[in-house]
């Protein structure tokens, strides 16, 4: 068996089998992290059928909140993933494919010149969001290496696929012997990918002032935060996350993201919770008790400069009442 027979025959199924394993498995994790969830516990003493419906409808057909704070940029990245998704289950030359094997399935196809279309603002998406995470500073400080590798990942298929359907670069010889290569084997590498790959909420060090907004938010209680001594810990679990972007939408100092990773290692994690923010604690400076996160407290203070913003609710009500004492007409205070 040579080089060529063995990507289009016995690597591929081995590829679509893990993709189907994997999305087998996730589901199955999904599940059941919703129903181990808190926030269904603690919606009623059974398990609340209303709550795990709702949960699993926005899981499969999610209604995006992030488009509230950022319209243009969501609905873009809208269409990025309806077309990841799309051209490649409708090309007429991968259903094909599947009519040839031994499942003998059959599917409608796109028409071609949408197929193509599609394919075209897919590729113009990819090198937008490319450039994006390049040219901006502040995109550029949050992106991680995987962040651009993602977007080459998905790109390359796409890009070798228009190339091969359309004959682009027929006048080099090398691309004419192997860009069906080039094309299968970066798909499976996309495909691979995509069986592990998660799109997270992360909070962003920088901005985050740990007021628990996107936790008192989180429709299915994915983000959780714990006060443990002096520190202020948020917890994440990515399979009870249906990436619907509440926490973008709610976060008011822009520190809330959704951001794609993948590895092995977190597919695994189901119980577990992985921590993604830590802050400390502000002390009172009457009483000595815990309350707001430092750097909430520190962004106030930067606006008012009242010592008050320094005492816990308590002391905070202590001292007015005091004030209001000092005020009583015949108070020696």
């Amino acid at each position: 068996m040579d080089f060529e027979t063995f990507i289009e025959g016995p690597l591929l199924w081995v590829v679509f089998s893990i993709l189907i394993i994997a999305l087998i498995l996730r589901f199955f994790f999904f599940l059941f992290s919703i129903f181990k969830s808190k926030k269904n516990q603690n919606e009623a003493t059974h398990l609340n059928r209303k709550f795990i419906l709702s949960t699993i409808g926005r899981f499969l057909f999610p209604l995006h909140k992030a488009i509230i704070r950022k319209p243009v940029y969501t609905i873009l990245r809208c269409l990025f993933h309806l077309g990841l998704i799309l051209v490649p289950i409708g090309l007429y030359g991968h259903i094909t494919m599947w009519e040839a094997s031994s499942l003998e399935l059959s599917w409608p196809a796109l028409p071609d010149a949408l197929a193509d279309a599609m394919t075209v603002l897919f590729i113009i998406l990819s090198l937008l969001f490319l450039l994006r995470r390049i040219v901006l500073p502040e995109i550029r400080r949050r992106s991680s290496a995987f962040d651009y590798i993602f977007i080459l990942v998905c790109l390359l298929p796409f890009l070798s696929g228009y190339f091969l359907a359309h004959g682009t670069l027929d006048a080099i010889p090398f691309f004419v012997d192997h860009m069906l290569s080039i094309h299968i084997l970066s798909s499976c590498l996309m495909i691979v990918t995509a069986a592990f790959l998660f799109l997270r909420s992360r909070l962003d060090s920088k901005n985050c002032t740990g007021c628990a907004a996107c936790e008192l938010n989180c429709p299915t209680g994915a983000l959780e935060f714990i006060d443990k001594g002096n520190r202020r810990l948020f917890y994440y679990s990515h399979y009870q996350c249906i990436s619907c972007g509440e926490c973008i939408n709610t976060c008011p100092e822009d520190a809330a993201e959704l951001r794609h990773e993948t590895g092995l290692t977190d597919f695994f994690r189901v119980l577990k919770k992985q921590e993604v923010r830590a802050v400390e604690l502000n002390v009172c400076r009457r009483c000595g008790a815990l309350f707001a996160p430092v750097p909430q407290v520190e962004k106030i203070a930067a606006a008012i400069s009242e010592d008050y913003i320094h005492f816990c609710d308590r002391c905070k009500k202590t001292n007015a009442a005091d004030t209001f004492r000092r005020m009583l007409p015949g108070s020696k205070g």
